[in-house]
């Protein structure tokens, strides 16, 4: 039931009215790579890609895109074994650098890409993208600070509730 329901959360940040790559895609990568493995974390990233995908249009850099959540699942699932605030805010860092290094390659390699084939044209790719790349990182570390909080959270708020019903009804 949690994978349907991040799946959901995933494809409605980007079907959803917002900033360009402000989504929580990259965070779901992260938080489900930690908290429920390699296999299940996959699923959860890849199953909203495909979803909002489907909506949206696929485009000629899917594997791109789809390879750098992979790879922020891979991360999340070695580097988080033991989660702190600073390992959980290393790996969303490396993860959104990650994403802006190998789509923006990706943007510039695709034949048909307004970029020349020069080193020249892979530097204006990755200039071109900064703000996209700073609105990444933001979206990157809000979902990614929602969701291990939020994970956190609900189960020490139920527990406050529950003692507090029952504290009361005796």
């Amino acid at each position: 039931m949690d994978t349907i329901f991040l799946i959901f959360i995933g494809t409605l940040s980007r079907l959803a009215p917002h900033p360009a790559n402000v989504t929580a895609v990259g965070a779901l990568a992260i938080f489900s790579g930690s908290r429920y493995g390699k296999i299940k974390g996959l699923i959860v990233t890849f199953g909203t890609m495909l979803v909002s995908d489907v909506v949206l249009g696929l485009h000629p850099v899917m594997w791109a895109t789809y390879g750098s959540f992979a790879l922020s699942v891979l991360l999340a699932n070695t580097f988080l074994k033991k989660r702190s605030v600073t390992r959980i805010a290393g790996v969303t860092l490396a993860s959104s650098i990650i994403f802006y290094l190998v789509t923006n390659f990706a943007v510039w390699a695709v034949p048909g890409s307004m970029y020349p084939k020069t080193l020249a044209g892979l530097i204006d790719s990755y200039i071109m993208a900064l703000p996209f790349f700073r609105n990444s990182l933001l979206g990157d570390f809000f979902y990614t600070g929602v969701f291990f909080s939020a994970y956190e959270l609900v189960p020490f708020l139920r527990r406050k509730v529950f003692r507090f019903i029952f504290s009361r009804t005796s």
